[in-house]
C-alpha cells in the first residue's frame, strides 16, 4: 500500500497573503460592527497583533472490493406455441407452468469491483470533497518523509477512522447464495498538508482574524489562531497507524479479507 505525505506548494506567498488580509481587515469584526453608523471599525484604527502560517491536513484514501459469488434464480420463458406440451433444455424435460411458462433454475456466476477514491478534511470540518480534489488536482505538491519546521496541524481523523470509513461505504450486502470471495484491497493512503496563512487584527480591544488560502487566495473573515495546535511533522508510522485491529486482516462480522497491498510484507 502506497502512503505518501505531501505538502503542497504556496501559490500566495506571506507578503501577497498579508496584502489581501490588511484589504479585509475591517471585515474581521462580525457583521453587526459593520452594521454601526457611528462606531465601525475603520482602517486606521486596527492593528495587527500576529500572524500565523500553518499547514492543514486533508486526506485521500484509494481502495477496491473485489467479490465473486454465485445467486440462485429462476429464469421464466414464455412458450408462443400453446400446444408444447414439455421443452427438452440441455438433455432435461421440462413442463411448463399454468400460466404456459417454463421455470428454469440455475445458478448466476458473478464478481464485481467497486472502487472508492474519497478525499477527507483532516480537521473533520464539512469541506466538500470536491472542493479538496479541487486541491489536488490543480496545484503543484511534493511528497517529504519528516520535516522539523512547526507549522503541521496534526489531523483529528486518523487513519484507523479512514479504515472504518472505507469499509463502512465498500461493505454493502451482497446479493448472493453463497460468497466464493470477497476482498478489499487499500492501495493508497495519501496526507495532504495545504497551507494556510491567519492574520490576528485588533480593533478596540477586539480580537479579529482573517484567514487567506496559500493556494486559492480564498478569504475568510471569520478565522482562528491555531498556534496551541501546530506542530512538528512528527512521526510518519504514528500517522499512518492503521490500529491493531487490522493485524488479522480479516474485517470483522463478515469474514472479508482486508489486504493492505504491500503493507503486510513489510
Amino acid at each position: 500500500m502506497e502512503e505518501q505525505i505531501c505538502v503542497f506548494d504556496d501559490v500566495y506567498h506571506e507578503g501577497a497573503a498579508h496584502s489581501q488580509a490588511e484589504k479585509e481587515k475591517a471585515q474581521a469584526f462580525g457583521m453587526l460592527a459593520r452594521m454601526k453608523v457611528w462606531d465601525r471599525p475603520k482602517d486606521a484604527d486596527i492593528t495587527l497583533h500576529s500572524t500565523e502560517k500553518r499547514y492543514e491536513p486533508f486526506w485521500h484514501l484509494r481502495a477496491v472490493r473485489k467479490t465473486r459469488y454465485d445467486k440462485k434464480t429462476c429464469y421464466s420463458i414464455a412458450l408462443a406455441n400453446p400446444h408444447i406440451q414439455s421443452v427438452e433444455v440441455l438433455g432435461q424435460s421440462c413442463v411448463p407452468d399454468a400460466r404456459h411458462m417454463l421455470q428454469l433454475a440455475a445458478i448466476e456466476h458473478c464478481s464485481g469491483v467497486v472502487t472508492l477514491s474519497e478525499y477527507f478534511d483532516g480537521m473533520q470540518r464539512e469541506t466538500p470533497g470536491k472542493v479538496l480534489l479541487d486541491y489536488a488536482n490543480h496545484f503543484a505538491n511534493h511528497v517529504i518523509e519528516t520535516s522539523s519546521e512547526p507549522h503541521f496541524i496534526v489531523p483529528v481523523v486518523t487513519a484507523s477512522f479512514l479504515m472504518q470509513e472505507m469499509k463502512s461505504r465498500l461493505m454493502k450486502p451482497l446479493d448472493a447464495d453463497e460468497i466464493l470471495e470477497d476482498l478489499i484491497e487499500v492501495e493508497s493512503i495519501t496526507l495532504f498538508y495545504r497551507p494556510m496563512y491567519a492574520f490576528d487584527f485588533v480593533w478596540k480591544e477586539r480580537h479579529g482574524v482573517i484567514e487567506i488560502d496559500g493556494l486559492n487566495g480564498r478569504v475568510n473573515r471569520e478565522g482562528r489562531m491555531l498556534s496551541g495546535k501546530l506542530r512538528a511533522l512528527g512521526s510518519r508510522d504514528a500517522l499512518f497507524d492503521l490500529g491493531v485491529e487490522l493485524a488479522s486482516a480479516i474485517v470483522p462480522g463478515g469474514g472479508v479479507l482486508l489486504r493492505m497491498v504491500d503493507k503486510l510484507a513489510k
